[in-house]
């Protein structure tokens, strides 16, 4: 009976516990890694109103200090604020690359959601592709190294089995051929 009782606490123990770690991390500040500052309360929602927006806002990130979220995604009062400087940007005619790049200057490239493929950046997209390669070629040098291996072990189990050098003729081959000449000769006649 005592060992039921430690069995039945212990699981209990362990269900408490599980459900503890996923209200932890279903919780807003543990997701975003950071509880939220003061003026950093969510509130409201994004409400793009155009394509133009759409393209602008998710391809820019909030600086406010929420984990590289997008203005498109963003909820924070910064969110909100750089959202209507933007706004203000596309209605003055500027065109979505222009504030893009103004906005860039302004936060820095890390405030792009997409580094830019020029000068330095590139090296961004250029290092996934290397580490690629890199790694099929490992992967083909390490098949061809095994392929190898299996090939030496089966000639040497099989030498070590016959007694014999692979590609040798035996008595067993030299019975074959002398059949085979037999069956020629009463084809002939």
């Amino acid at each position: 009976m005592s060992r039921t009782r430690h069995l039945i606490h212990g699981i209990t123990l362990l269900a408490a516990g599980v459900i503890a770690l996923v209200v932890l991390l279903r919780s807003p500040e543990f997701a975003h890694g950071q509880q939220l500052g003061e003026g950093m309360q969510r509130s409201g929602t994004v409400g793009i109103q155009s394509d133009d927006e759409r393209k602008l806002f998710w391809s820019v990130i909030c600086t406010c200090g929420c984990p590289r979220e997008t203005l498109g995604t963003c909820t924070c009062a910064f969110a909100h604020e750089r959202r209507d400087e933007l706004r203000a940007a596309l209605a003055s005619g500027l065109s979505v690359e222009a504030i893009k790049a103004a906005y860039a200057e302004r936060f820095g490239a890390e405030a792009l959601s997409v580094p830019p493929n020029k000068g330095s950046q590139r090296l961004i997209y250029l290092l996934p592709l290397g580490a690629i390669l890199v790694g099929a070629g490992v992967v083909i040098m390490t098949l061809r190294r095994w392929k190898r291996r299996s090939d030496e072990a089966g000639a040497a189990g099989e030498r070590s089995r016959k007694g014999v050098v692979p590609g040798a003729r035996d008595d067993y081959d030299d019975k074959l051929d002398e059949e085979l000449k037999n069956l020629d000769r009463e084809d002939r006649a």
